[in-house]
C-alpha cells in the first residue's frame, strides 16, 4: 500500500480545511454520542495502544534543569517515559523537559481536542498513537517538523513507522514504538496434538486447528476477541483486508463488506463456529486461564505481548515460541501493527524548535531506547539501529525459554503492511465494541457485525461531512 502522498495535496483551501478541521475536532469530541462513554474509549484506546504497557503515573524530574532553560510541556502516559525524560533533561541543560499524564489513549485524545479548541493549556509535544493521527492532522494542529530537521532521523525509523507519521514531503509527528505482529504458540502443546511446524498459511492454520480440536475437543487453536478492534484491523491489515482508505481531504473510503473483507470475516467465524478459536476479551483473566491450560494453543500476538503475558501464567512458562504469522499466500512474510505510538509537536507551542529536539532524542536516540526498551517501558522500537542490533534480537524472555522472540518480531516490523487510518478513529474505536458484541455472545456472525459496522460508519462519517467511499 503506498504511502499517502497526495493527503497533503488533498488538505488544499482554507474552506475545506476549516470545515475539515470542525469535523475531525468533532469525531474526537463525539465519543459518547456516537455510542459509548468517554470511559469505554479510554479502555478501547489504553488496551490496544503503543506498547500497551500499563498506564503510568509518571511525573519526570525537573529538579535538574537550570533556571534558564526552556521548558516544555509533554503529555504522555506509556510506563517508562519518566525515565527516558529525565535522562534527557540531565543531558540537555537548554531544554527542560516536564512530563504530565493527561489520561491515556482516547481520554488524552479528547483533552488535547478541547485545549486546542480553547487555544490555551495544550502541551507543546503530546504522545498520539499512529491511528489517531489524521485526526490531528485534518484540523492542522500539528506543526510540520520538516522544518526543524527531522529528516535526519528517517534513516533510522522502520520504513512502516515513518510511512505512517509523513505526508510527502511533511512530516507530523516523530515515531517511537511498533506493535509489529507474530505467531506466539505453545509448542509442546503442538506437538502433543502432532503439529511438529508452525503453520505457515492460514489454510494450515485451520487445519492445524481441526487437528488440534479432534485431539481434544476442548482445545481451541487461538483466541480471536471480535469486540477488540485493533487487533482485528492489525489481522485485517496482514490479511490484506484493511478497510480504511484515506488521502486527506474530504473523500474517505470504507470497506467492511468488500470480498476480501467478508472472506476475512468468513474465515474467523468457520473457527469460532467450530469452537476452534476462543472468543475470550483480550487482556482478560479467561484469556489468560485459557492459555495456561492448554485451551488455547497460540496467540496471536503484538511484538510488546510476551512481556506482559508472562506475567499473567504460570504453567507453561517456558513453553511458546515465536513464528511468523500464517500468510494468506505460501512463501510470504506479510505483517500487521497492533499499536504503536508517536509523540507530535503541537501548533501553538512558541517552542517549536525545542520540541522537534526533544522528539527526536526521544524516538530516535540509542540514550532513550536504552531505557524505552528496558524492563519498566517494554516497548518495541521503530528505531532500526536497535532492531538490527544482535543483542537486542537474541534476548531471550522466562516465557519462551531459549528462543529469541525479538529476532521473529524485528523481522515482522520491516514486513508490516502499510496502512491508511481515517480522521474518525476515535469514534470507530468506540463504536466497535457494541456493535461487535453480539458476535462473542453468538447471536450474531462476524459477517452480520462487519455489515451493521459498515453502515453505522458510513452514516457517522457521512454526518460529519465526509465523501464516503467503499461498499455499502
Amino acid at each position: 500500500m503506498n504511502v499517502p502522498n497526495s493527503r497533503a495535496a488533498g488538505r488544499v483551501g482554507m474552506r475545506r480545511t476549516s470545515a475539515l478541521a470542525a469535523v475531525a475536532a468533532a469525531s474526537v469530541l463525539a465519543l459518547s454520542a456516537c455510542s459509548g462513554s468517554g470511559d469505554d474509549a479510554a479502555t478501547a484506546g489504553s488496551k490496544d495502544s503503543a506498547s500497551s504497557a500499563p498506564t503510568s503515573t509518571a511525573s519526570s524530574t525537573t529538579a535538574s534543569c537550570s533556571a534558564g532553560a526552556t521548558k516544555l510541556t509533554f503529555w504522555g502516559w506509556p510506563t517508562g517515559y519518566d525515565l527516558a525524560v529525565d535522562k534527557f533533561n540531565q543531558t540537555h541543560p537548554d531544554i527542560c523537559v516536564d512530563l504530565e499524564n493527561a489520561g491515556a489513549a482516547g481520554d488524552e485524545y479528547t483533552k488535547l481536542s478541547d485545549t486546542i479548541k480553547a487555544g490555551s493549556g495544550a502541551p507543546d509535544v503530546a504522545t498520539i498513537e499512529y491511528f489517531e493521527l489524521p485526526s490531528f492532522e485534518v484540523t492542522n494542529s500539528l506543526v510540520d517538523l520538516s522544518g526543524y530537521g527531522i529528516d535526519s532521523a528517517k534513516s533510522n525509523e522502520a520504513s512502516i513507522a515513518w510511512q505512517q507519521v509523513s505526508q510527502g514531503s511533511h512530516v507530523y509527528a516523530m515515531p517511537v514504538d511498533l506493535g509489529p505482529m507474530a505467531l506466539f504458540y505453545n509448542q509442546k502443546q503442538l506437538n502433543a496434538a502432532g503439529i511438529t511446524q508452525p503453520p505457515a498459511t492460514w489454510t494450515d492454520f485451520a487445519a492445524a486447528a481441526d487437528k488440534l480440536h479432534a485431539k481434544d475437543p476442548k482445545a481451541a487453536i487461538t483466541n480471536f476477541d471480535p469486540e477488540s478492534p485493533q487487533d482485528v484491523l492489525a489481522l485485517m491489515q496482514q490479511y490484506g483486508a484493511f478497510p480504511f482508505t484515506y488521502t486527506g481531504g474530504s473523500k474517505l473510503g470504507i470497506s467492511f463488506t468488500g470480498a476480501k473483507q467478508m472472506e476475512f470475516a468468513k474465515y474467523w467465524q468457520d473457527l469460532i463456529d467450530k469452537k476452534e478459536a476462543t472468543t475470550a476479551a483480550d487482556f482478560s483473566p479467561q484469556q489468560w486461564a485459557d492459555f495456561d491450560s492448554g485451551a488455547t494453543a497460540s496467540r496471536l500476538s503484538p511484538a510488546w505481548g510476551p512481556v506482559g503475558m508472562q506475567l499473567s501464567i504460570k504453567k507453561t512458562i517456558g513453553d511458546w515460541r515465536t513464528a511468523t504469522l500464517p500468510q494468506t499466500t505460501a512463501g510470504g512474510n506479510a505483517s500487521g501493527s497492533w499499536g504503536g505510538s508517536t509523540l507530535a509537536v503541537i501548533k501553538g507551542t512558541p517552542h517549536a524548535k525545542e520540541a522537534a529536539e526533544f522528539v527526536k532524542w526521544f524516538g530516535g536516540s540509542d540514550d532513550a531506547w536504552q531505557i524505552l526498551s528496558g524492563d519498566v517501558a517494554g516497548a518495541f522500537p521503530a528505531y532500526v539501529p536497535l532492531l538490527n542490533d544482535a543483542t537486542f534480537q537474541a534476548k531471550k524472555l522466562p516465557i519462551t525459554g531459549d528462543s529469541t522472540p525479538n529476532a521473529v518480531f524485528a523481522t515482522a516490523a520491516q514486513n508490516v503492511q502499510a496502512a491508511q487510518w481515517p480522521p474518525i478513529m476515535t469514534a470507530a474505536l468506540t463504536q466497535w465494541t457494541s456493535t461487535f458484541a453480539g458476535v462473542t455472545k453468538g447471536t450474531e456472525t462476524l459477517q452480520q457485525a462487519f455489515t451493521a459496522f459498515q453502515s453505522q460508519l458510513t452514516k457517522y462519517a457521512t454526518a460529519q461531512g465526509f465523501s464516503v467511499t467503499g461498499s455499502n
